[in-house]
């Protein structure tokens, strides 16, 4: 079986290089596309246009105005149970230590006042659909949050929009998407700067700043005739939106002194702002309502399903608001949950809601239409209203509705074939107008209570109808998906038959019968989706299984081939250990599947897989001891991580130590290089001492000195941000930098940088001058908060120094509302921030030298490793093609094979075989006019040398060897430098972004990788060396339980002796499966399976501590993803050491991972508990998006790897040797074709 290249294969291999690009293209764009399959089957928009607006009518508005306020972030558990003072001025108090409610006022009105209660929320638990269910009544889909959080995707209706007038005062995140769609003019908004999130200072100024400006509006109310009549109106709101509770849980976690004491903040300035209200109006027609837009799990994330994000707190008061409901003895209803046991409320009576009620509620308060696209159901019990005005209301919330459900219907009865109404509405007496008008009728009889009933069940009909109609599509669609992604398993598996085990000889079988037939099912389901109006995914969704199973159907010739040479030899005890290993290997893919339930799982895998290498025998273990030894290591390191919490807590001891872990092993590779790199070449292979590269150790030393750097800044930027200073200027400098680059687009860095040199200059040189923005003149409801107004013209002014536009928040609070006349703190704080500047321009210095030098770095060592390291070994192949003598400083690579020259024995028989095989090739040459020179048979003897030292194993290898070796080890070649290289270009970004464990977990993941790869490179030498042994013979991997070698061990033999690329076997089955796990373990040992929300944001606060969810959620993700390039590289570097195509395992990883997503996606679920729905929506978006990595680490594989050679062959194999475990030995990989191409022609 010959398998050495032509020139014309060589341009075959081209082809297949392209399609292979091809492929990988093909699995990102499916991926990418179907990951929105979800949201189109299971999550649509709610949101439809043309319906009519009602409002009850006929009764007085039981409240002529609206005030909101809404505590972002806050847990209805933390609202409710009591806690030490947590003010910071009573620290050292005694009996501040004593347990009190943190919100007084509000508890007072829960108790006296109103009625109370706990607010579901649904997935995802964000800002933007957590304030769009507040207040338009509606469920956006959950894609809505990736269009952004700074203006709503579509014009939806609101109480805002419904309202007279609405005064808004917050975030600029929030506020804009209800004042860009209203009606002009008719929703006031004052936001202070987006630059003011900084979750590096106190947040609670951002509340202060929103109690500041209702203050001076009612204030100003009293010298402004219209703006007294404009608060005056009837149908008015007031809306607060309090975004310093979410600020500081993200910074401080919600059971923080600091999350606490903002909850105290919050409660004392609702308590003002009601109090200045009430006497402003003085006729107790104001109704108030306090809630929140989502929670706060414990380490301070939200967006997931937990409890502790979909559970906040609902109080309401005032007009038109029923009175408390309590009860002498025992618990009162509504606390069977035992949620509310340690709030001291049991006696009072709760009233859970959903979120999307409360829109209702308010726009019954104050007598406004209902939003047309809200579906929230009045909560009757907390309208203090008689029965009949409740009947009347429950009608027209019906009556709302199911104005939707006749739009829905309407819509899709007009572009459905056969379209069946919901069978709840289809019989003629049971109409939608027929049960209404059955309602009216109850309520003119005065049977309000059967009309309430008859409405409620309306209304769930109605509800029930919506969806029905939302899920019309569901069983086309589903099984739409499902065609394309088993097509795309049947693809990729097509696809690694024909060009990984069958080299593409197998033509596609694609006929003009074939092309008909698969292009007419094509035209037929487009032509559906277009009657039918269908949106442009849904002809993407059709198309993919369509051409997937076209691929397949005329490559079935290749999958039966594929099939023959496979099952060729295969005896009944064979087929029952390939059904036994194809049972364990799904066995394997679904304990991924539950891993993603139970985290545990994977510590359990992990403890097993300690015990691997004991598959292959006690001979081969003792064989192998070290590194059997260092993956059990590995194994019991990775094993522990899973038991962690995923919710952790910053640990600046733990950072440090996974740090020095991380430089210690750069160290120690630096000083042992060239001995590692000489002990990993075999005894007696001729190599002289290794040479190291200088620009090579140059890199290294260079990247070993940035994971310092990183320690260094970290622990600096952790200590300043725990005593809430800030960040270092250092830090600020270049992230304020880098922000302003962003906003400013092309502005030269060099420009920021001397703007800096000046603007600190001046003003050190300056005198100090009083904030100009501090004093009480200031009335403007868009001004900056706190004075701060140049930080919206200049953000980069913020990272200078506090000058005159840039006093600390609190002290500009101090000068504003306390009018203190004393500036010399203001003034001492100056001194000492000025005479801190060395430290701080140290710091700053050593960030941007890191920041800068780190990239530098990598483009230099990429351009190195991927431009003058090839063109070195062209260099060097082409004088050796042309006869000249190898120089010293260069290795010797005489022919393709790339083994190391060794010195043959004299006595062997097939060394002098091999030698006048050699010379006559060197002399058919000489004979076809090829370069004449003296190093001919020169190259041909090393050559021979070459192959004969293959039969030599450990001891019996001989040490003499000629006086001409000169061969010279480069570290730049060696697998082991490039992935130490790797390793350490991604440790300080690791370190920077780390809160706790992760950087121990990235010095054991990189450990077990490595171990990993060296395992498996032994266990196929071992079994190798078998085959060769005695063909005849079945392979002990055969033999094996877990490695079922079931290619014929003939053409692995033929295979090897050409050191060509070598077909795939089912045995590497095992090494995807393999890699598969280790990918999930990469992206799960630190955080929870669930939810992506449990890896935190607080490490990000040290570059960008300024609120920008894009931004700070790349550098999460950047995060999260920087193990995987670990991951891939040893992929990449074990499918060559395996003498695999490039590609190939990848290929077949594609396949096999889809069987997680397929799963995934029929488990994703839009209804039952908030907790399920979101887990559901994780597990399908992490198992797709894996996939889409996989495709893009294959190529970052690629780059990792070129070049790359190996020189350990000096390891022990199988006992005998022959000439395919010759050829399984080691040696370059790249650049050998031309040597075995020339052999070939000679």
């Amino acid at each position: 079986m010959n398998t050495l290249y032509t020139r014309q294969e060589d341009q075959q291999f081209i082809m297949a290089r392209l399609g292979r690009l091809g492929f990988l293209g093909i699995a990102v764009v499916f991926h990418l596309v179907y990951i929105l399959s979800i949201f189109d089957v299971y999550f649509r928009s709610p949101i439809v246009s043309g319906m009519r607006a009602y409002r009850v009518e006929g009764t007085k508005a039981p409240a002529k105005r609206l005030v909101l306020y809404v505590g972002d972030g806050l847990r209805a558990d933390k609202a409710f149970q009591s806690f030490p003072d947590p003010s910071p001025n009573v620290a050292n108090d005694p009996s501040a230590q004593e347990p009190r409610p943190l919100t007084p006022f509000l508890r007072s009105k829960v108790l006296e006042e109103g009625t109370f209660g706990v607010s579901h929320t649904r997935v995802p638990t964000e800002s933007r659909p957590g304030h769009v269910a507040l207040i338009a009544g509606l469920y956006e889909d959950v894609s809505a949050v990736a269009t952004g959080w700074k203006l709503n995707p579509v014009n939806f209706d609101s109480v805002f929009n419904r309202s007279s007038h609405t005064w808004s005062w917050g975030s600029p995140d929030i506020l804009p998407m209800f004042s860009t769609g209203a009606v002009p003019g008719r929703v006031t908004d004052a936001t202070y700067g987006a630059e003011f999130e900084d979750f590096s200072k106190d947040a609670t100024e951002l509340d202060f700043w929103v109690f500041d400006r209702v203050k001076q509006l009612f204030k100003n109310a009293e010298t402004d005739p219209e703006l007294n009549r404009q608060l005056r109106q009837e149908k008015i709101v007031f809306f607060l939106h309090l975004l310093g509770l979410d600020t500081t849980g993200h910074g401080y976690r919600p059971y923080s002194r600091e999350y606490l004491h903002n909850i105290k903040i919050v409660d004392e300035g609702v308590q003002e702002i009601t109090k200045i209200i009430d006497e402003f109006y003085g006729d107790d027609d104001t109704a108030y309502v306090f809630t929140a837009d989502h929670g706060m799990s414990d380490w301070g994330s939200h967006g997931d399903g937990h409890p502790d994000n979909t559970r906040t707190p609902l109080i309401a008061w005032g007009a038109g608001i029923e009175k408390p409901k309590t009860v002498a003895k025992g618990f009162a209803p509504g606390h069977e949950d035992q949620f509310s046991h340690d709030w001291h409320l049991d006696h009072v009576q709760r009233h859970d809601v959903a979120q999307a009620d409360i829109a209702t509620l308010m726009a019954y308060l104050v007598g406004l239409e209902f939003p047309v696209n809200s579906v929230g159901e009045l909560p009757l019990e907390y309208m203090s209203a008689g029965d009949d005005e409740k009947a009347r209301a429950m009608l027209v919330n019906a009556k709302q509705i199911l104005e939707m459900y006749h739009v829905k219907e309407d819509n899709k009865r007009a572009t459905t074939f056969r379209f069946k109404p919901h069978w709840r509405f289809a019989s003629a007496d049971q109409t939608v107008e027929s049960r209404l008008a059955h309602i009216e009728a109850t309520i003119q009889q005065g049977r309000y209570q059967d009309a309430i009933e008859a409405s409620d069940e309306l209304m769930k009909l109605g509800l029930e109808g919506l969806r029905y109609l939302q899920t019309y599509d569901w069983l086309f669609l589903r099984a739409l998906v499902t065609a394309g992604y088993v097509g795309w398993i049947a693809f990729a598996f097509t696809t690694a038959v024909d060009s990984y085990m069958l080299g593409g000889k197998i033509e596609a079988a694609r006929t003009v019968t074939s092309v008909i037939a698969f292009s007419s099912i094509l035209v037929a389901l487009c032509s559906f989706l277009f009657v039918q109006s269908s949106p442009l995914t849904y002809y993407a969704y059709a198309f993919f299984p369509v051409m997937f199973w076209e691929e397949v159907f005329v490559r079935r010739q290749a999958l039966i081939e594929g099939k023959n040479r496979v099952f060729a030899n295969f005896t009944n005890q064979d087929c029952v250990k390939f059904a036994f290993n194809v049972l364990m290997y799904t066995g394997i893919l679904e304990v991924m599947v539950q891993s993603y339930y139970h985290r545990e799982i994977y510590t359990i895998v992990y403890a097993a897989m300690v015990g691997w290498p004991l598959f292959y025998g006690t001979s081969f273990v003792k064989t192998n001891g070290l590194l059997c030894a260092t993956w059990a290591l590995g194994c019991a390191s990775m094993s522990i991580f899973t038991l962690l919490p995923a919710n952790k807590v910053e640990d600046a001891n733990l950072i440090f130590l996974g740090g020095l872990l991380i430089l210690t092993l750069g160290v120690l590779y630096i000083a042992f290089e060239k001995s590692l790199i000489a002990s990993a070449a075999p005894s007696g292979s001729g190599l002289s001492a290794p040479k190291a590269d200088g620009l090579s150790r140059s890199i290294l030393g260079v990247q070993v000195g940035l994971v310092a750097l990183a320690m260094i800044v970290t622990r600096s930027s952790v200590t300043s941000l725990q005593a809430k200073q800030g960040l270092p200027l250092g830090t600020q400098l270049v992230g304020w930098a880098t922000l302003d680059r962003v906003r400013q687009g092309d502005e030269n860095v060099c420009d920021a940088g001397k703007d800096f040199v000046i603007r600190t200059c001046d003003q050190l040189h300056r005198p100090y001058q009083a904030p100009a923005a501090v004093t009480l003149k200031e009335t403007s409801l868009s001004a900056s908060p706190r004075g701060h107004d140049s930080m919206d013209r200049d953000p980069f002014a913020n990272a200078v120094l506090p000058g005159p536009s840039q006093v600390p928040p609190a002290r500009v609070r101090r000068c504003s509302t306390r009018n203190d006349p004393n500036a010399s703190r203001d003034l001492k704080y100056w001194h000492e921030y000025v005479h801190s500047l060395p430290i701080l321009l140290q710091i700053a210095f050593a960030l941007a030298m890191a920041l800068w030098l780190l990239p530098v770095t990598l483009c230099w060592a990429a351009w190195y490793l991927l431009w003058q390291l090839p063109k070195k070994a062209i260099r060097r192949r082409s004088r050796m093609e042309r006869g000249h003598p190898p120089s010293p400083q260069h290795r010797v690579e005489a022919d393709a094979s790339g083994h190391q020259a060794n010195l043959i024995s004299p006595k062997s028989a097939t060394s002098l075989e091999t030698l006048h095989h050699s010379q006559r090739r060197a002399s058919s040459r000489r004979s076809s006019g090829h370069h004449q020179t003296v190093a001919v048979p020169l190259s041909a003897y090393y050559a021979a040398n070459r192959a004969n030292d293959s039969l030599y194993s450990g001891s019996t290898r001989p040490s003499r060897r000629p006086s001409f070796s000169t061969d010279v080890v480069h570290d730049l070649d060696h697998y082991l430098h490039r992935l130490v290289v790797v390793f350490l270009a991604f440790g300080p970004l690791f370190i920077i972004l780390t809160i706790s464990y992760e950087g121990l977990f990235y010095f054991a993941i990189a450990i077990t990788l490595l171990s990993w790869v060296r395992l498996e490179h032994r266990i196929y030498r071992y079994f190798s060396s078998a085959t060769s042994t005695d063909s005849t013979k079945p392979s002990r991997e055969l033999s094996s339980p877990l490695t079922p070698a079931m290619s014929a061990a003939t053409d692995r033999e033929a295979a090897l002796k050409s050191g060509d690329y070598r077909a795939l076997t089912l045995s590497d089955a095992r090494i995807c499966l393999f890699f598969l796990y280790l990918l999930q373990s990469a992206f799960f040992s630190t955080g929870n399976i669930a939810s992506v929300s449990s890896f935190s944001l607080d490490a990000v606060y040290r570059l960008l501590p300024i609120f920008d969810p894009f931004s700070q959620g790349a550098l999460l993700l950047l995060k999260m993803l920087a193990p995987f390039a670990l991951v891939s590289a040893n992929l990449g570097i074990l499918t060559k050491r395996l003498k695999l195509q490039g590609g190939s395992l990848f290929a077949v990883v594609m396949g096999i991972s889809d069987y997680l997503t397929l799963r995934f996606f029929w488990e994703v679920r839009d209804e039952g508990s908030w907790l399920d729905i979101g887990e559901s929506i994780s597990m399908f978006v992490i198992a797709s998006t894996l996939c889409v990595f996989v495709a893009a680490l294959e190529a970052l594989s690629e780059v990792f790897v070129k070049g790359v050679e190996f020189r350990d062959d000096g390891v022990p194999t199988a006992e005998g040797s022959g000439t395919a475990a010759a050829a399984a030995s080691n040696g370059s990989l790249n650049g050998s074709t031309k040597g075995k191409k020339t052999a070939k022609k000679g």
